[in-house]
């Protein structure tokens, strides 16, 4: 039993260490031939590292091609706070610094624009790369808002299982130990420069009128909330995408647990993974104060995830007392009937399986779906790269713009034509964008130094999903053998699986997969999330919350401690 948890774990641990795609002996060997080399003759280095293990040290000095990276994972505690306290004291002076960087002719200016997990972590990974010497670039991210999101981690801001500073750090916090500028702004469109006597690539224009020369350019524009195009959305339904959407709906839950009225309802369209989380911590956080209910069209929520996470989903719904409606589609929105309604109450036209009704609700929180940001005409205006029939922009295997060889794209407002046996069309989540960044920052590398470019490589590590403060559902990506599973499950064994949350699924290949479940799941589901924040202050600035909360449910007796 211990070894079979202990090899779900490892798996997840695995998905987050930096490991080279290597035998250990070519990656040690690599790793000393870059830390000798590096101190006299940078060029030198790069290229003994690819003459001696040519295709796969590339890939070794990719910050990772399959797992996210835990930069300096190896810093003792003590060397991490003194970097959190020095970068505290320093952000001014990195902030001055990263203007003034050693300039040279051969130094090119990069400009990323979006800071989602894609651009973030692909400006953060190009500054950690090895450069030749004045080759080192000059980064620069652009993005219109002053904070990250870290979206897996937005539905906690509403049950009170995160704070700000852990779902939304400011850029200039996040970057103050790189060499990297933020400017915030609104880019408003792109101009390319043509011909051999131009001395920049192009300029990223910015709202305002103010403009960024760039060498090469990554975009990372992201998604934004996909109305589908019923009538009403817009207008009378709560997105729940950013940041600033999560304040939002916070405020309305505020409002109506101030009302006091058990009866409200409010109505949470879309049950895939963002719905389910939402429905979940909205119930939990009201405790009964007003109805919750889920709509979905499909025959269950969760379509198309594992079947092991949708049995842990329909239970914790159930348990909250979520009222999930089914095969129901929403029609339109409209303004409410009823006087003295509170601000974001409204009409809902749906639409069943018995005939159409009309309901009043409190509260629409709308997460029936996502689209790129450029695939409206606004968000495509002034956006010269080619652009497919999902409205995201158009790259070539190793994520460079098809035509445009100074260009990258990334995210989710790309879109890369995936061989079959790659994965085929690949998901619009948090996991691609960190594996697209890896291989954005070496191949932006590659070209600026002549070398080969990597063809993006997806590696699926599993889903991960929120069922409560001390609840969620982790789907492994292993499928144990039918007869393991049987004897597994038949042996005392089995109830031991079971009451540490381990469920090997059933025979048929539907059910197949394994699954975690309960406190062991959410406490995987943090760690995996605490390895992939984006700097090493933020890990400890993050786990330092984590710790308080844990303490302060076990002193309240809701912590499940052993006795």
């Amino acid at each position: 039993a211990f070894a079979l948890v202990g090899t779900s774990t490892h798996l997840f641990s695995r998905a987050m260490r930096i490991q080279a795609p290597l035998s250990h002996r070519a990656s040690t060997a690599s790793r000393l031939s870059c830390a000798s080399a590096v101190r006299t003759d940078p060029p030198a280095m790069i290229g003994r590292v690819l003459a001696s293990s040519g295709r796969h040290a590339a890939s070794a000095m990719l910050a990772t091609s399959r797992q996210p990276r835990m930069v300096g994972a190896a810093l003792s505690a003590r060397a991490i706070v003194g970097r959190c306290e020095a970068g505290r004291r320093s952000r001014t002076a990195a902030s001055a610094a990263a203007s003034s960087e050693r300039v040279t002719t051969d130094a090119k200016r990069v400009v990323v624009v979006g800071g989602g997990f894609g651009g973030l972590y692909a400006a953060i990974r190009l500054t950690s790369l090895f450069w030749p010497k004045g080759k080192t670039p000059q980064v620069t991210l652009v993005d219109q808002s002053d904070c990250f999101t870290y979206k897996p981690l937005l539905y906690e801001l509403i049950n009170g299982s995160a704070n700000k500073e852990e779902v939304a750090p400011y850029f200039n916090q996040l970057l103050a130990p790189y060499p990297i500028r933020f400017v915030q702004g609104k880019v408003v469109g792109i101009e390319e420069e043509s011909g051999s006597d131009v001395e920049v690539s192009g300029k990223v224009q910015l709202e305002g009128g103010t403009s960024l020369d760039y060498d090469y350019l990554v975009m990372g524009l992201g998604s934004q909330t996909d109305t589908r195009g019923i009538p009403g959305v817009k207008d009378y339904a709560l997105p729940f995408n950013s940041y600033e959407d999560a304040v939002k709906v916070q405020a309305a839950l505020d409002q109506i647990e101030a009302r006091g009225d058990p009866s409200a309802t409010i109505m949470i369209v879309g049950a895939g993974y963002a719905g389910v989380e939402l429905a979940v911590v909205v119930a939990e956080r009201l405790k009964g104060a007003a109805a919750i209910q889920l709509v979905t069209p499909g025959a269950s929520v969760l379509e198309g995830c594992p079947a092991g996470q949708r049995k842990a989903a329909e239970t914790a719904l159930a348990e909250l007392g979520v009222d999930v409606l089914c095969r129901t589609k929403v029609e339109k929105m409209s303004a409410p009937g009823s006087e003295g309604a509170l601000p974001h109450a409204t009409s809902v036209s749906l639409l069943e399986e018995t005939g159409a009704r009309e309901q009043e609700t409190a509260l629409v929180l709308w997460t029936a779906g996502s689209s790129p940001t450029t695939k409206a005409a606004e968000g495509r205006k002034g956006i010269p790269f080619p652009i497919n029939e999902r409205g995201a922009i158009q790259t070539e295997p190793t994520l460079r713009v098809s035509s445009h060889p100074h260009v990258f794209a990334l995210g989710d407002a790309s879109s890369i034509e995936m061989p079959a046996d790659a994965g085929g069309v690949l998901p619009a989540t948090a996991q691609v964008a960190f594996q697209q960044a890896d291989y954005a920052a070496w191949n932006l590398w590659a070209t600026i130094n002549g070398r080969s470019l990597l063809p993006f490589r997806y590696q699926h590590l599993g889903n991960m999903m929120s069922l409560g403060q001390l609840n969620a559902a982790v789907a492994l990506p292993v499928e144990l053998p039918p007869p393991i599973k049987s004897t597994l499950n038949a042996s005392p064994v089995g109830p031991l699986l079971g009451m540490l949350g381990v469920k090997l699924g059933g025979d048929d290949a539907a059910n197949a997969g394994v699954t975690l479940e309960g406190p062991l799941a959410q406490l995987i589901r943090r760690g995996a999330y605490l390895y992939r924040q984006p700097t090493n202050e933020q890990r400890v600035s993050v786990a330092s919350g984590w710790l308080q909360q844990a303490l302060s449910l076990a002193a309240s007796g809701r912590f499940p401690v052993p006795k």
